[in-house]
């Protein structure tokens, strides 16, 4: 263990990724630290433990809140034909059965996510390009059931962008837009050339469209980015720019969590609750021994 006078600062990502070692390592210095760490921590003046990479945590099961709600407002369709007509009549679908499969298939994903999102058993943009892909299918299947791009379920292609793109950064937004419209085009070519179908073709509609997800995609994800980038700023103290307050914060957790296990590189992925694989990468990336 190192001492108090050479140990790094266990602030920044320690706090960001492992909040208990953080107060662990806070917990074994000097009885000053011990003081103030417990006044942050107290009822009355809580810690900035409030990161931006946590809210984006939170971010994601707000999410499936909203999915939620989709999926049982889905369901109660089904099962409550008479009560919700005068919003939507299920008596209009083309597939019923594929209807009802993307409903109860919505709800499942929104428990797993959840779980996945919770436990955080992956990293946050695995759970991200996940829980979009499926979004996207589903919103597909859902649109084909219910008589392609003139069905109003075409709305949800629009939701899930608008809400993607708040989330991701500029490149995975535009590529989410570029999937709704990739999927978009093969429903309606495939509703509209199959020999039962009484779909009229739209490519007109449809061209706008993917317009509009790709104007969407890049315009939300453009002003996201710039609020990320002044909430970030506004945390980091100093002058330095965010990219090199990230950096020397990351090198003082993974160095401090070393120290912390004794050199013990299985332990210290555990403690910053990484995979010893990207902690194994970090440190090489960082060249630290």
């Amino acid at each position: 263990m190192a001492t108090p006078e050479k140990r790094p600062n266990p602030a920044g990502l320690i706090a960001i990724a492992n909040p208990s070692l953080a107060q662990k390592l806070n917990d074994d210095g000097d009885a000053s630290s011990k003081a103030k760490t417990a006044q942050d921590q107290s009822p009355s003046k809580p810690a900035r433990s409030a990161t931006f990479d946590q809210d984006r945590w939170r971010a994601v099961l707000v999410l499936n809140v909203f999915r939620y709600g989709l999926a049982l407002f889905l369901i109660a369709m089904i099962v409550f034909p008479t009560v919700l007509e005068t919003i939507y009549s299920t008596k209009n679908l083309i597939h019923p059965a594929l209807f009802k499969f993307s409903a109860i298939a919505l709800l499942v994903s929104a428990v797993c996510f959840t779980i996945f999102t919770s436990k955080r058993i992956f990293e946050l943009k695995h759970i991200l390009i996940g829980q979009f892909s499926v979004d996207i299918a589903l919103a597909g299947a859902l649109v084909y059931a219910a008589g392609s791009i003139s069905s109003n379920f075409t709305l949800l292609f629009f939701i899930i962008v608008t809400t993607g793109s708040v989330v991701l950064r500029r490149i995975p937004a535009i590529a989410l837009a570029s999937g709704a419209t990739i999927v978009m085009l093969y429903e309606h070519l495939y509703s509209s050339l199959k020999a039962n179908s009484v779909i009229a073709t739209k490519f007109d509609t449809l061209a706008l469209y993917c317009l509009a997800l790709m104007f969407i995609a890049w315009c939300i994800s453009y002003i996201a980015s710039r609020l990320r980038r002044a909430e970030l700023q506004a945390f980091v103290p100093g002058n330095e720019s965010i990219e090199d307050y990230l950096v020397r914060e990351e090198k003082a957790a993974l160095k401090t969590a070393l120290e912390s296990t004794n050199g013990n590189k299985t332990e210290a992925a555990k403690l910053l609750g990484m995979t010893f694989r990207s902690f194994r990468y970090k440190l090489t990336k960082y060249d630290i021994a």
